[in-house]
């Protein structure tokens, strides 16, 4: 596959949450094409420089569905723990947006090995696991390509389609045989209101009469005669004849598949007017990025440097204070536990 097809593909992966995918492209086309699979998604961050030159390293997108407050325990559990020996101490500074402050130990400390500690340590980095399995059109559970779910979705979407024209045109049939008893009584108005003002069974009397639906004749003697005073057959002409073309467009679709499609083509692209990424609401923050790079962190990153005065003693021991030599400095209470040959 050419690097602009995994490319376009790895584009398509997005969380609304933000932060950066950093999963190889060929891992995320492997999950595609299985339907099982995970993305690696770290939280985006930046240096922000301080005076004296110190600096404190920002957080400001987190990985999906990790709660914040879990992050910031994990961390200030490390450092409890003192697993953390480049970081000093993290600050919770959120309003609407997220800002996770970390303060490193030193100005020495490189903020990316910094962060890679974190990442390995915390939730800062995630795996988003993707697992297709799901109950097909005939309700038999399988693990599906993403493909395949696609074709499932738009399948079902006809479905609706269909279901939704169906009840449609039976509300339609519906209306158009009351309009119909509508009109025969806008054209016979004197003998109906006579019929249902001095007979004692005026439904089926209606029904010969005018050989009328029990329908039409319920819905006749559900209508106040102030009401039938004020039909007029032209609008109800009208809106017979708007109903009857809406039918017969309804029963074109249902005979043409490719109107079914083209109408459900027509339905995504409203959705992804109103959703679709160049909107405010359907903005997609995740930042696609490389896979990176494997920091080393050296082991003497992990150690506290500070300034030590190695003493040796007459009688051959080893003993180490900090500070320099010439200024009060504190003993440590550790010793060296061999002796100095003479």
């Amino acid at each position: 596959m050419s690097g602009r097809r995994a490319r376009r593909h790895r584009a398509r992966t997005r969380f609304p949450d933000g932060g950066t995918l950093v999963e190889p492209a060929e891992s995320i086309l492997q999950a595609y094409r299985t339907g099982r699979g995970s993305f690696r998604l770290r939280a985006r961050w930046h240096k922000e420089p301080l005076s004296h030159g110190m600096f404190q390293v920002v957080v400001t997108e987190i990985p999906f569905q990790v709660p914040k407050s879990r992050i910031v325990e994990r961390i200030a559990a490390l450092l409890e723990e003192k697993k953390l020996p480049l970081l000093a101490d993290v600050h919770d500074e959120s309003t609407e947006d997220v800002r996770l402050v970390l303060e490193p130990k030193s100005r020495n400390v490189d903020p990316a090995v910094l962060m890679e500690s974190l990442f390995r340590a915390s939730e800062l980095e995630t795996r988003v696991p993707l697992n297709l399995n799901v109950l097909d059109a005939n309700g038999v559970p399988r693990v599906m390509n993403l493909k395949e779910a696609l074709q499932a979705f738009l399948d079902h979407r006809r479905v609706v389609l269909q279901r939704r024209s169906r009840h449609r045109l039976a509300a339609i049939a519906r209306r158009m045989e009351i309009l119909r008893g509508q009109i025969i009584v806008y054209l016979n108005l004197d003998e109906v209101i006579r019929i249902i003002r001095e007979s004692d069974e005026p439904r089926p009397e209606l029904m010969a009469r005018w050989d009328l639906s029990e329908v039409q004749a319920e819905a006749i003697l559900n209508m106040r005669l102030r009401s039938l005073r004020k039909l007029e057959e032209i609008e109800l002409r009208k809106e017979l004849a708007g109903l009857e073309g809406e039918e017969s467009e309804i029963n074109r679709l249902l005979a043409e598949d490719k109107r079914q499609w083209k109408t459900i083509a027509w339905e995504i692209g409203e959705t992804k007017k109103e959703f679709g990424g160049a909107t405010a609401l359907g903005k997609r923050r995740t930042e696609i990025g490389e896979p990176p790079a494997a920091i080393l962190v050296p082991v003497e990153a992990l150690v506290e440097r500070e300034p030590v005065t190695v003493l040796c003693s007459e009688k051959g021991w080893i003993r180490t204070v900090r500070g320099i030599t010439g200024r009060p400095a504190r003993r440590n209470t550790r010793k060296a536990t061999g002796r100095v040959s003479s």
